[in-house]
């Protein structure tokens, strides 16, 4: 379900001033102890294990929040000094705040046992349906490559690999990039701009062809070109499945918010005056 609380952005800011403030607000007791304090604001131990989700807790993290908690109690009670809370343009936004905040846990307890199912054959119908959506805007290669320390060590690798050596073998057995080294070096589709040194390095490649020794700050590559993929081609559905999952939950979170949207008008009396819109 997506939550609706990511649909107020612009909120975050706010909502984190608040949440600091609020626990600062709190009186402190006996039983109670003072964490923080700014003159007569305090932060309880209390306070803070309520703002600071989860048990395993570090010393570190809990001193990340008290620090900042101390950072926005300074600032909100110099501001409060210089009278900013009683500025109409503060007070709109914070009645803003609270109208989209109140709006914002409304909604997600309206859908939360509603939750939007998209299955693989709704991900498969919309990538056939809309294949303009997924073209690919600029030029993307298929390639795999092999991560080696020194350029001798790069020089030798591409002498076996001439001799006919499996380039998948030579990069699970020598290749320093975890993420790819399983993998027989396979990198997928990339665009210049994710790996600029191996698309330079493909630039004058056909498929099949292994590069010269490439150097980037990691060390020293060979690249295998596999595929070259033009502007305008489809991208595989593989590598657009989450773009349509998340695409197909937008639209059918928007659909049913439509819905409720047009069952709250029936329910109340609204009207809007056209002639000052002119």
């Amino acid at each position: 379900m997506i939550c609706w609380k990511n649909c107020c952005n612009h909120l975050g800011c706010l909502a984190l001033v608040a949440t600091v403030l609020l626990a600062g607000c709190e009186s402190s007791t006996q039983t109670d102890p003072v964490v923080a304090r700014v003159d007569d604001a305090t932060l309880t131990a209390t306070a803070l294990a309520d703002q600071i989700p989860g048990t395993d807790v570090t010393a570190q993290e809990r001193r990340v929040y008290i620090d900042k908690w101390l950072q926005q109690e300074l600032l909100y009670q110099e501001a409060l000094d210089q009278d900013y809370g009683d500025k109409a343009s503060v007070r709109r936004l914070i009645d803003q705040a609270t109208r989209d905040l109140v709006v914002a846990a409304y909604l997600d307890e309206t859908f939360e046992d509603t939750p939007i199912e998209v299955t693989a054959e709704d991900i498969e119908q919309q990538y056939h349906l809309y294949p303009e959506r997924y073209q690919r805007k600029e030029t993307e290669v298929h390639a795999q490559h092999i991560l080696v320390g020194s350029q001798r060590d790069a020089n030798s690798l591409r002498q076996a690999l001439r001799r006919g050596e499996s380039f998948e073998e030579k990069a699970r057995d020598l290749s320093l990039d975890p993420e790819t080294h399983t993998e027989g070096g396979d990198l997928g589709f990339f665009t210049a701009s994710q790996y600029p040194e191996l698309w330079e390095a493909c630039a004058n490649l056909s498929s099949g062809q292994i590069s010269r020794p490439v150097s980037s700050e990691r060390g020293y590559h060979i690249v295998r070109l596999l595929e070259r993929k033009e502007p305008g081609t489809v991208k595989e559905l593989v590598d657009v499945e989450q773009q349509i999952r998340v695409e197909l939950i937008r639209e059918r979170h928007l659909q049913r918010l439509d819905a409720l949207i047009t069952r709250l008008k029936d329910d109340h009396s609204w009207q809007i005056d056209e002639t000052l819109l002119e």
